[in-house]
């Protein structure tokens, strides 16, 4: 089905821009460097994946779990993360302007220098709490 062949294309490329992976079930998976762009990963389990300096831009992560993952230097920018489960997750140095963050879950999260709880980075104007 759907999710097989999205599966089945980011295997061989190492690439799935554009892929649907709603609800995929990707715990644990070593995904460094992913290339995900306007991906579709609403509701997907993401628990433990290391997403370390991947390309996130533009993805929906819309209520995924992604706890304990990591993001570190992953490019957030205008990535959806509304009521995305992100607790005890290592998100260090990535880059989120335009990051959508309402309901996003991160207790007991490493969000150093991610500027995830403002809305973006700093000279994103959502920031001015």
């Amino acid at each position: 089905g759907r999710l097989g062949t999205a599966l089945e294309r980011w295997r061989g490329s190492g690439a799935c821009e554009w892929c649907d992976l709603g609800d995929a079930d990707l715990r644990g998976r070593h995904l460094v460097g992913a290339d995900l762009r306007d991906a579709e990963l609403r509701g997907a389990k993401l628990t433990g994946v290391n997403l370390e300096g991947a390309d996130l831009s533009g993805a929906s992560f819309d209520g995924a779990r992604l706890q304990g993952a990591m993001l570190s230097n992953a490019d957030l920018s205008g990535t959806d993360l509304r009521q995305a489960d992100l607790r005890d997750s290592v998100v260090i140095n990535a880059y989120a302007p335009g990051v959508q963050t309402e309901g996003m879950q991160f207790a007991g999260s490493d969000l150093t220098g991610s500027h995830l709880i403002y809305g973006g980075g700093p000279d994103d104007e959502a920031t001015a709490f």
